[in-house]
């Protein structure tokens, strides 16, 4: 045999071994096609082409919670050696929490002038003429900066000694530690279904991202879901330690607080467990936490900060004195009648129509002084997830309230309703 003919069978392929190599990029190209037709069309993704729409229209501008937790752990920790408060008399506690509350106020209205005159068209020199409120601001900011570990100390240490006086307490401990940090709470992105009101996705936002890429944000998930969004700020975060944003009122950050720390304690209950399964247990868990803030922090701000609380409600069977007629605009009623007109629309079918409804209803809000800069489905389902107060029409927040009442104790009524997962337990624990 040539060496020519030699080497051609050395090289020429068996039968077996071309169909072999044939089926093999047969299989490759099917894959490489089908990985393709994934990546170009969201809809194979079901779920998860709503997080995939949300993550990529906010872009680097997520809150980076991990980072965030490695700084307040850190922070807590060195608390826990230095004990910034533990020298105080309860009187230089006092003291100390109401002067950082006063400068929070002080340092709101200065940056409120420092706003002004930079919009004032009449200002040549903007910098200039607010150099003297900029100096007072970086003061009263290094002052805070110094004084907040001591305050937040102070005031977990007071929250708990009121939670374990209410017998929120495991093992004689209250737990978990109420450990919270003041921060800029990140903002939150909300989507809405636009035929009904309901949380069906959410993330959160570096809370400095500024509003036109915010209207950005939210224009972008609409268009692509249509569905309803709203970025809205957050008050706390139930993380650990929390997150708590300050602000002057003592009494709403003493109730934020307790609330954030219920939202810790039910972690290890069902009801905090199943927090995500449904609509009607994020509801029960948000109106818990809400009821059991609002009471411990108002027991809070009467046992610490007596000059702060409002006067006590006059005693059953006592007729109290006449007061002023109220405004003639009424803030709760007029968001009430709203949601649940635009409950009714929806209903039937009238997207557009409660849409334009609820714009026109915004108008008037804004006309009345209130600066609601979008109200829609996402704007409903956010705040009626709280089934108190004037966004909320959920018979989830009656029900409880009346469980509340007909408690022995706050103790009582946070075993009873830790357990409970769904609308027909709570039924039941009323009906016993």
């Amino acid at each position: 045999m040539s060496s020519t003919a030699i080497a051609a069978s050395v090289v020429k392929p068996r039968p077996r071994s071309i169909v072999a190599t044939i089926c093999r990029r047969v299989l490759l190209a099917l894959v490489c096609l089908l990985l393709a037709t994934l990546v170009a069309s969201e809809g194979y993704l079901g779920e998860g082409r709503k997080t995939l729409v949300i993550n990529q229209a906010i872009g680097p501008r997520g809150f980076a919670f991990g980072a965030w937790e490695v700084q307040a752990l850190g922070q807590k920790a060195r608390d826990l050696i230095a004990q910034p408060a533990a020298e105080l008399s309860p009187q230089a506690q006092h003291d100390l929490v109401i002067a950082y509350f006063d400068a929070i106020a002080e340092i709101g209205r200065l940056n409120g002038e420092i706003e002004r005159i930079y919009a004032n068209p009449k200002e040549t020199n903007p910098a200039a003429a607010a150099a003297g409120l900029a100096a007072r601001l970086e003061a009263l900011r290094s002052d805070q900066a110094r004084r907040r570990p001591a305050v937040e100390a102070t005031l977990e240490t007071q929250t708990a000694a009121i939670l374990r006086e209410a017998g929120l307490t495991t093992l004689n401990r209250v737990w978990p530690p109420v450990r919270f940090q003041f921060t800029e709470s990140p903002h939150k992105l909300i989507v809405s279904p636009r035929r009904r009101i309901a949380v069906e996705g959410e993330a959160f936002l570096q809370p400095t991202v500024p509003l036109d890429q915010i209207e950005g944000i939210e224009s972008a998930v609409e268009t692509a879901l249509d569905v309803s969004a709203l970025v809205e700020g957050t008050g706390g975060i139930s993380s650990y330690p929390t997150m708590i944003v300050e602000i002057a009122s003592l009494e709403w950050v003493l109730s934020t607080i307790a609330h954030e720390w219920m939202h810790t304690y039910l972690i290890f209950y069902p009801l905090g467990l199943r927090y995500f399964e449904n609509r009607d247990t994020r509801t029960l868990n948000e109106t818990v936490a809400s009821i059991v803030g609002d009471e411990i922090g108002r027991l809070a701000l009467e046992r610490f900060y007596p000059e702060l609380a409002p006067p006590p409600r006059p005693a059953r069977g006592v007729t109290p004195t006449p007061t002023p007629d109220p405004p003639r605009f009424q803030f709760g009623p007029f968001m009430r009648e709203t949601r649940l007109t635009v409950d009714k629309l929806l209903a039937e079918g009238q997207v557009i129509e409660a849409e334009e409804y609820m714009e026109a209803r915004r108008q008037v809000l804004v006309a009345n002084g209130y600066a609601i800069r979008k109200l829609n489905q996402a704007y409903f389902a956010f705040h009626g997830s709280y089934a108190v107060g004037p966004a909320g029409t959920d018979p989830i927040g009656d029900k409880l309230r009346a469980l509340r009442q007909r408690a022995l104790s706050l103790a009582d009524f946070v075993r009873i309703v830790a357990r409970i997962t769904s609308v027909a337990e709570l039924d039941a624990a009323l009906a016993r």
